[in-house]
């Protein structure tokens, strides 16, 4: 049994699947994940659904709650399950938005990486980082500076280095944050920006099938609209019940609930959504 509706075009159904069929595409952070146990623990309920790829199963969004649920012995998670290959799903990616670090010092750490620093347009940036020419480019009031290194084309790897780049800002002082391409952008001249490569849809299939994880904020997926706060009870999610039954439970569940579209650009719980948010009341 599915629970579903329609938005521009597309169709998302909600429904509760074995933990073992989904195939997650980006690291887990530890911290991260230990907040999310607390927070689902405390409610003893899941608020949001993971969204997930309907033929392959591979996990757009939701990769804690995914390691959430395995850790409290869940078999079971709820998900939306979307057509990723429908138009109106898109891939962003997030910048990092670098304070508390000069140019000089960037380059350096850059260097004692083995990697190298070529000046640049942000335009000219843009483009191999589309080409996978590059691994990242930082952009500060100054300038543009592109960074290079590993196998070009190899977008997993790519990833990889920016994570060790990362960490390597982060030790020398540096505080990151990640934010939206347009956002980030607008920020430059008060603060860094290191850009990154954009993943496209058939690389994170292809890699996630191929049982490969990005680093942490690799992709940012982006769906017509995006279900939240749908509760389900932690309960359902163990293997007492037969699966069956509890997507009957799940439908009728759901069905009982009022639905609140909110607007793109709204914020629900402190996170500001690119997408219309479906709020089950």
């Amino acid at each position: 049994m599915v629970f579903e509706f329609r938005t521009v075009g597309l169709a998302l159904k909600l429904r509760i699947l074995e933990i073992g069929d989904v195939l997650i595409h980006e690291e887990i952070v530890p911290e991260l994940l230990e907040q999310l146990i607390a927070d689902i623990k405390q409610n003893n309920a899941v608020k949001d659904p993971v969204i997930v790829d309907k033929r392959s199963l591979v996990v757009l969004d939701g990769m804690h709650r995914v390691a959430a649920l395995e850790r409290l012995g869940c078999t079971r998670l709820p998900v939306c399950e979307v057509d990723y290959r429908h138009p109106a799903i898109k891939v962003g990616c997030w910048y990092r938005v670098v304070k508390g670090i000069g140019e000089e010092k960037f380059v350096e750490i850059v260097r004692l990486l083995g990697l190298k620093v070529l000046s640049s347009s942000p335009a000219e940036a843009k483009e191999a980082l589309e080409r996978r020419e590059i691994i990242a480019a930082y952009r500060t009031v100054s300038g543009c500076l592109m960074v290079q290194g590993g196998r070009k084309g190899d977008v997993l790897e790519a990833y990889t280095w920016v994570k060790r780049l990362e960490l390597a800002l982060r030790e020398e002082g540096a505080e990151i944050r990640y934010e939206h391409e347009e956002d980030a952008e607008r920020r430059v001249g008060e603060t860094g920006v290191l850009m990154v490569p954009c993943v496209k849809k058939e690389e994170v299939l292809q890699l996630a099938l191929a049982g490969h994880v990005f680093a942490h904020k690799t992709t940012r997926h982006m769906v017509p609209a995006r279900p939240v706060n749908i509760g389900v009870p932690l309960e359902w999610l163990y293997d007492t019940i037969p699966l069956d039954e509890v997507n009957r439970m799940f439908e009728e569940w759901l069905s009982n609930r009022r639905v609140e579209r909110l607007p793109p650009g709204s914020v629900w719980e402190g996170r500001r959504y690119e997408e219309e948010i479906l709020v089950f009341r």
